[in-house]
C-alpha cells in the first residue's frame, strides 16, 4: 500500500499492503490456511485480453519523444540472495536485487522506517493477527494504521507498506516472506514504487511469523515522468511460470472460481508517483503467436489500489522454457497534466523447471501466507 503525507492513496497493495482502500487491512486472525479477500464476483472473460496483432519489441528509436517508454534494465545483472536463515537481511537484498535489475536504485535502510516496520511485526506476532491495522489495547500496539505508525519515526513525502503473516510453515525459509511479497502484483507494485528509502522488520516464534516492510520518500521522486517500469523486466529468463493467488486485495476478486488457485505468474507495469495510466490494453503471446488470456487490473478497474499502475494476470499457468512478448498500450498523465502515449513491447522467459521462486512451490502443502 502507497499513501501520501497527507491523504491515504490507492496504489498496489498485495498481501497486506498499505494503501487507502487497499482491500487488505485485516485485524487478527488466528486461523491457519486461506487468506482474506474482497471483491464482487463476475465473468472475467469479458475482460480477457485479444491476440495481439503486433509482437515485435518497440525500440527508444521509433517512439516519440512524447512518448513513454521502458526503463532499461542493468546490463550486469544482481544475483538475489539464497536463505541465510535471516529473514530480514535476506529481504533486504532481494528487493534491491530486484530493483537494480529493473533498472531502479537500491533503497538504504531507514532507521525510523526500520523501527515501525519492526513494531509492526512484532505486534502480529504477539497477536497472531496479519494485515496493516493494529488495535489499541492490544499487546504491542503502536499505531492504528500504517501512515500513524511510520510519521512517528519521521518526516516522509509518500509512505508504503507491504506485510505478510502466517504459521511459521507457511513460509519454506528465510527468502520465502520476500518472495511471497513480490510474487503478488499488488504488493510488487509498491515494492518497484519510487521511494528513497525503506526499512524491513521480521518477528516470529513457533505459533506465528510476520515479515513487514515499510517505505518512504524523503525527497521528489526519482522516476522520470514519462518513465515505466515492468515486471517481469525485458529480456528476464528464469521467470516463474506460475503463481497462487491467494493476494488480498486479489487480481481474481472479478472471477471469483480462479482465487485460491494456480493461475500464470502475473505481469506489472507502472509509472512515477504522481502519474496515472489510463485506456490500458495488455496483450501476451507466446513464441508460437498463441495468445495468453489474462485479466487485466487498471486505475479504472481498481481505483481503490491502483493509479499509477496496472496488472494482468494469467487465467492458466504459463509453459517451462517458452519465451513470451508483451505489449500494452495506453496513456499516461504525468504530475503536469502532460500526456504522453503508452505503446511498449518487451519479452521475457520463463524457467526451465517451470518453477524459479520457492515462494509459488507446496503451497497446497501447507498452511497458506496471509496478506
Amino acid at each position: 500500500m502507497r499513501f501520501s503525507k497527507f491523504r491515504f492513496e490507492a496504489v498496489a497493495v498485495l498481501a497486506t499492503a498499505l494503501l487507502a482502500a487497499c482491500g487488505g487491512g485485516g485485524g487478527g486472525s488466528s486461523g491457519s490456511s486461506g487468506s482474506t479477500s474482497t471483491g464482487n464476483s463476475s465473468n472475467g472473460s469479458s475482460n480477457t485480453a485479444q491476440a495481439a496483432t503486433t509482437t515485435t519489441t518497440t525500440s527508444q528509436s521509433n517512439v516519440s519523444a512524447n512518448s513513454a517508454i521502458l526503463i532499461t534494465p542493468a546490463s550486469n545483472l544482481t544475483a538475489l540472495p539464497s536463505a541465510s536463515g535471516n529473514a530480514s537481511a535476506d529481504g533486504t537484498a532481494y528487493i534491491n536485487a530486484m530493483r537494480k535489475n529493473v533498472g531502479l536504485s537500491a533503497l538504504p535502510s531507514n532507521a525510523g522506517l526500520v523501527t515501525a516496520s519492526s513494531d509492526h511485526a512484532t505486534y502480529l506476532v504477539d497477536n497472531q493477527a496479519y494485515g496493516h491495522t493494529e488495535t489499541a489495547g492490544n499487546t504491542g500496539f503502536t499505531g492504528a494504521d500504517p501512515q500513524t505508525r511510520i510519521e512517528a519515526e519521521g518526516s516522509f513525502t509518500m509512505m508504503g507498506e507491504v506485510v505478510v503473516a502466517g504459521q511459521p510453515a507457511a513460509f519454506s525459509d528465510s527468502v520465502s516472506p520476500v518472495e511471497t511479497l513480490f510474487d503478488a502484483p499488488f504488493h510488487r507494485i509498491v515494492m518497484l514504487d519510487d521511494f528513497t528509502s525503506m526499512g524491513v522488520g521480521y518477528m516470529a516464534n513457533s505459533n506465528w511469523e510476520a515479515f513487514n516492510i515499510d517505505f518512504g520518500s524523503t525527497s521528489a521522486d526519482t522516476l522520470a515522468a514519462t518513465s515505466l517500469v515492468a515486471y517481469p523486466y525485458p529480456g528476464e529468463q528464469g521467470v516463474p511460470t506460475s503463481w497462487f493467488a491467494n493476494e488480498d486485495p486479489n487480481p481474481f476478486a472479478s472471477a471469483t472460481q480462479y482465487e485460491m488457485t494456480t493461475v500464470g505468474y502475473p505481469v506489472t507495469i507502472q509509472s512515477a508517483f504522481g502519474s496515472t495510466l489510463s485506456n490500458l490494453s495488455f496483450t501476451i503471446t507466446a513464441t508460437n503467436g498463441t495468445n495468453i488470456p489474462c485479466l487485466a487490473q487498471t486505475p479504472q478497474t481498481t481505483p481503490s489500489e491502483l493509479s499509477n499502475a496496472a496488472l494482468c494476470a494469467p487465467y492458466s499457468p504459463l509453459a517451462a522454457s517458452t519465451t513470451y512478448t508483451v505489449r500494452v498500450t495506453g496513456t499516461l498523465t504525468d504530475a503536469s497534466s502532460q500526456t504522453h502515449a503508452i505503446n511498449v513491447g518487451w519479452t521475457f522467459t520463463t524457467a526451465a523447471s517451470g518453477v524459479a521462486h520457492n515462494s509459488t512451490q507446496g503451497l497446497t502443502n501447507r498452511p497458506l501466507p496471509k496478506f
